[in-house]
């Protein structure tokens, strides 16, 4: 069975998609594993740094992704999300799909001028119910067809508690959540996890939350010393121990060079190679041991 991990976060730029990536990317590398990544976000951060901008445009031509899923799920149609998978990635060690791989159901950032338009026209249809509770259960049903070929299923949730992010939820048995070290961001970060455990949601007994502290700064003393004191706990938040280090070589390896262009793991991240590691293990090993 697929392990199914939602990297989510109500406040925008913590490093979702980069962080989805870096999983994606980690995962595949380091233990070999057969990844699906499903790009929630209209920005479509995570798509863009798998596939590149053209390859973006290409497949919403040919109506493959999230766009797509959304009108045959507006519709009443059968969104047969099997259909809009597309094998993703720049990684030379990964070119061949032995053993790692990483396959995308794509979004795209025209979806922002249209998702109101979607919302509205399929409340029209179903006004008694939820609708992230439908579009949960249709994409369930669709993902328990295909999941035995996989062994994660990644979810970049969009910033904000909106039909797309809440689906992304319903769907995970974890919440990695990542989280720069600022004061307004712990507030958010809070309040979040308040907003996730409530009774509403019906999530606080099916999912285990981990926040990842992202954008980290070695050099900042606030930041060294939060990052101290939430090891020890003094914040109950039960954070990953690894941080992700803000740095020049992660924000370069989102740039990808084009579709049908790979390099090695060594010439994307650089000198950050031993920071994607680092922070896989971290990840994996709490998500091993909370299954």
């Amino acid at each position: 069975m697929s392990i199914f991990v939602a990297v989510a976060n109500p406040k925008g730029g913590v490093g979702k998609s980069l962080t989805t990536m870096m999983l994606a990317d980690g995962l595949a590398l380091t233990y070999g594993a057969r990844i699906l990544v499903i790009d929630a976000d209209p920005q479509a951060g995570v798509s863009k740094a798998l596939l590149s901008i053209g390859a973006e445009q290409e497949l919403k031509s040919r109506q493959i992704g999230l766009g797509a899923i959304l009108k045959s799920f507006q519709k009443g149609d059968n969104i047969r999300l099997a259909g809009h998978r597309v094998a993703a990635g720049d990684l030379i060690e990964l070119r061949n799909r032995e053993p790692g791989f990483i396959d995308i159901i794509p979004s795209n950032h025209e979806l922002l001028g249209t998702l109101p338009e979607f919302e509205h026209a399929a409340r029209k249809k179903r006004r008694k119910d939820r609708l992230d509770v439908l579009l949960s259960n249709a994409l369930r049903a669709e993902l328990y067809q295909i999941q035995s070929n996989y062994d994660v299923v990644l979810i970049d949730c969009p910033a904000g508690p909106g039909i797309l992010g809440l689906a992304g939820l319903r769907l995970a048995q974890h919440i990695v959540m990542p989280t720069s070290l600022e004061t307004n961001a712990y507030s958010t970060l809070t309040d979040f996890l308040r907003f996730i455990l409530a009774d509403d949601l019906g999530l606080a007994s099916r999912v285990r939350v981990h926040p990842l502290i992202t954008q980290y700064h070695a050099t900042n003393t606030t930041q060294r010393e939060m990052l101290h004191h939430i090891r020890q706990g003094l914040y109950e938040l039960n954070a990953i121990p690894r941080p992700v280090p803000y740095s020049t070589a992660l924000q370069n390896a989102a740039t990808h060079p084009g579709a049908g262009n790979f390099r090695s793991a060594r010439e994307k991240y650089g000198n950050a190679l031993p920071d994607l590691v680092a922070v896989t293990k971290a990840v994996a090993e709490r998500l091993s041991a909370n299954q």
